[in-house]
């Protein structure tokens, strides 16, 4: 029983992380369109990526190297239990 629940739970957090990897993704064509954009003297595009700096692409930069580094300890952590 509890192993279908924590199989839920991974397939939930799974899903997450990769809408959080195709936030990261659009952001990346979008900073890189916008700023192609913005040295050809049209910057509204860049304005509008800085605005959505702080409120978008920083809390989902941090949820993935967050969901990285926990996803390495507690994997480091069940070798030691296997060994």
């Amino acid at each position: 029983m509890t192993n279908t629940n924590e199989s839920n739970w991974k397939k939930v957090i799974d899903n997450i992380l990769i809408y959080n990897l195709y936030i990261l993704i659009i952001g990346a064509i979008f900073l890189g369109i916008s700023f192609t954009l913005s040295i050809n003297g049209i910057s509204d595009l860049y304005n509008l990526f800085q605005k959505l700096w702080y409120p978008l692409f920083i809390p989902s930069l941090s949820l993935f190297f967050t969901a990285i580094l926990l996803e390495a300890i507690f994997n480091k952590l069940i070798d030691r239990k296997k060994s």
